[in-house]
C-alpha cells in the first residue's frame, strides 16, 4: 500500500502570488533551492539540486491549472523519490490562501519518507515566509 505525505497551511498572500511561487524559476529559487530550473509547461522537466549538487531531483510537470493546481512527477532521483507524485492545491480565502501539499505514492513508510516529511513541513514554512515577508530560508542548492 502506497504512502503520503500530507501538510496544509494558511498562507496571508492571494492564490496567485503562491502558484507563481510553486511554478517559476524565481519563486522556487526564494523558498525551495536556489538550483531550480522550472518549466512552465505541461510535459516538460524542472530540475532541482541540494547538497552542492550531490542530490538531484528532475520533476515532469503533469498539470498546471493557475492559481489553483501544480502537479509533479518524480522521475529521476533518490531511489525511493522515482515515481512518487507531489501536488500543490492553492485555494483564495479571505485571508490569503489555503495550500494543501500532498507528496504520494511512497512505497515505504520509513526510510526516505519520515525525513522527507520533515523537510518538506520546513520548506512550505520557507514558502509562507517568502510570500509574507520577503524572506524565505532555501537550500543553497
Amino acid at each position: 500500500m502506497p504512502h503520503d505525505i500530507v501538510h496544509e497551511l494558511e498562507i496571508a498572500a492571494p492564490a496567485s502570488e503562491v502558484y507563481e511561487a510553486v511554478t517559476t524559476q524565481q519563486g522556487l529559487a526564494g523558498w525551495w533551492t536556489r538550483d531550480a530550473t522550472e518549466a512552465l509547461a505541461v510535459g516538460a522537466e524542472a530540475r532541482f539540486g541540494f547538497d552542492g549538487g550531490a542530490v538531484r531531483f528532475t520533476m515532469r510537470v503533469d498539470a498546471l491549472e493557475a492559481p489553483e493546481l501544480v502537479h509533479w512527477q518524480c522521475t529521476a532521483g533518490p531511489d525511493e523519490w522515482v515515481g512518487t507524485s507531489i501536488a500543490f492545491r492553492i485555494e483564495g480565502t479571505d485571508a490569503g490562501s489555503t495550500l494543501r501539499f500532498w507528496h504520494g505514492g511512497w512505497e515505504y513508510e520509513d526510510g526516505d519518507l519520515p525525513r522527507a516529511s520533515f523537510r518538506w513541513a520546513m520548506y512550505l514554512d520557507s514558502l509562507r515566509r517568502l510570500l509574507e515577508t520577503g524572506t524565505g530560508s532555501p537550500a543553497d542548492g
